[in-house]
């Protein structure tokens, strides 16, 4: 290779290294505030805090739950969050997160979950687990839920 070759193939290795460098860097960053903002989640339903809750959830949201109908937009997820808040203690919500996939403004949390609901009425706790897949968005700075699908599975024995 003639010296102007070397050159070029050492800038062009750099740039490589230098965009890989912060591609890597920019990813493990939103992972973490994706990762942070579902806990912020969580512990909203634990403190049956409809406000911080919805507050993590966008505007075009959709809401896909085993045995009830699609759950769309702001109106009628403020609406399920207030009746499942009303109804029922959440002293119990733990995800099991197994695959976090980001790209982008987007990103995609899929794993299992344990919850226990207690009725705010009295009654036996209900007990659930099973998977879930949300999938976040960046707007403004903030990661929020637009999709949202959650898959029963048999309570475990």
């Amino acid at each position: 290779m003639t010296k102007p070759s070397h050159f070029v193939a050492l800038l062009v290795a750099l740039l490589v290294v230098g965009c890989t460098g912060r591609s890597a860097t920019r990813t493990a960053a939103d992972s973490a505030a994706v990762l942070a903002a579902s806990q912020q989640y969580v512990q909203a339903w634990i403190r049956g805090d409809t406000a911080a809750a919805l507050g993590l959830v966008s505007n075009d949201i959709r809401i896909l739950v085993s045995g009830v109908p699609d759950v769309a937009g702001p109106e009628a997820t403020r609406k399920l969050f207030a009746d499942e808040m009303a109804t029922y203690d959440v002293p119990l919500l733990k995800l099991n997160h197994e695959d976090l996939i980001v790209s982008g403004d987007h990103a995609i949390d899929i794993g299992t979950y344990e919850e226990i609901q207690a009725p705010k009425k009295g009654g036996a706790p209900v007990q659930g687990r099973g998977r879930f897949m949300t999938i976040w968005r960046r707007e403004g700075g903030d990661w929020r839920i637009t999709r949202y699908m959650l898959n029963d599975l048999p309570v475990a024995k």
